[in-house]
Formats: structure tokens, C-alpha cells, sequence
């Protein structure tokens, strides 16, 4: 399989298609691509330097619940500007499956929750039950605030508005 170029941006927004995350698109025409297994394009992803990229972990995750199983072993093989970026996008996905999980269900039908892999034992957040997930969520949002100065609460919600709403789409074309 042929590794995602993380400068074709045309090439990654097809890989993320592919993997069911269709809302983001570029202003270039698609590029020819090659599929790539899930641990490629996560790695892919966490090494971008566009953000809209990096924060489509989130989704990833989310819609591909299955993949968190890679997650430990693609961190830890990452340099530490990448891992970090793994740890913290995958941590939110953590809390906003369980902030989510009725819209959730309604649209993806029953899927496995994401294991709490770092939200407690490297960042020391609450559990992501308690309160839904909130507590977590906002506790790393003031995390990464405090390291990069941006309010990352706000990103996070914003993924989340756009996946749902890409569910929301499909649902009406399924049904309508």
C-alpha cells in the first residue's frame, strides 16, 4: 500500500472519504490516491500541519471506534510533536463519544466505546464518564489552552458540528 503524502491535501481529504469522513474538502481537484490501512492515515493525520486535518482525528475515531485499537502503539512511534497531537485529539474523541452517545446511537446504531487510554493516566483528566464526558473534555480544553494559548474547547464542538451534520445528510438522504 502506498503511504498518504501529508502535502497532497486533495489525496488525504479522498483517504478520509474513504474512511466516511466527507466534510472536508480542498479547493484543488482530486488527486489520484491509493487506499491506505487505517494506522497509515492516523499516523498521517497526527504529522499534518494543517490543522483542519489534524482535528479530523476526532471524527476518525468517533466513526471508526474499531480503530482506537492502533492508537497505543501508532503514539508511541510517533515523534513527540505528532504523539502529542495523537494523545490529545484521541482524548477528546474519548469524551465526546460519551458527551454524544444518544445523538451517537441514533445514527450509528450501537458501536463500542473508546478506551480511555490517556485522558487519566498521562493528562490526569476525570473519567470520561463523569458528567457525560464534560468534566474531561473541558479539563483538557484547559490543558492544550494552557500549552498553546488557543481556546480548544471551541475546536472540539466544531468537529463534532460537523460530523454530526454530515450524519444528519446521509440520514436524509437515506430516508427522504
Amino acid at each position: 500500500m502506498t503511504k498518504v503524502s501529508g502535502s497532497d491535501l486533495s489525496s488525504l481529504a479522498a483517504q478520509l472519504a474513504d474512511h466516511d469522513i466527507r466534510y472536508l474538502r480542498v479547493g484543488e481537484p482530486r488527486a489520484e490516491w491509493f487506499p491506505v490501512k487505517p494506522p497509515e492515515l492516523i499516523a498521517a493525520l497526527s504529522r499534518h500541519t494543517e490543522p483542519r486535518f489534524r482535528e479530523a482525528l476526532i471524527s476518525l475515531f468517533i466513526r471508526h471506534p474499531e480503530y482506537a485499537s492502533f492508537v497505543p502503539s501508532i503514539a508511541a512511534s510517533l515523534d513527540t510533536a505528532a504523539g502529542e497531537v495523537l494523545r490529545y485529539f484521541y482524548t477528546a474523541a474519548v469524551y465526546l463519544q460519551r458527551f454524544w452517545l444518544g445523538t451517537l446511537s441514533l445514527y450509528m446504531g450501537d458501536f463500542q466505546l473508546l478506551p480511555d487510554f490517556f485522558g487519566q493516566t498521562v493528562f490526569h483528566l476525570p473519567a470520561p464518564d463523569v458528567y457525560y464526558g464534560e468534566s474531561g473534555l473541558r479539563a483538557l480544553a484547559d490543558l492544550q489552552k494552557q500549552q498553546t494559548g488557543f481556546e480548544w474547547l471551541a475546536v472540539y464542538h466544531s468537529v463534532m458540528k460537523l460530523l454530526l451534520e454530515q450524519f444528519r445528510l446521509n440520514y436524509d438522504r437515506q430516508t427522504g
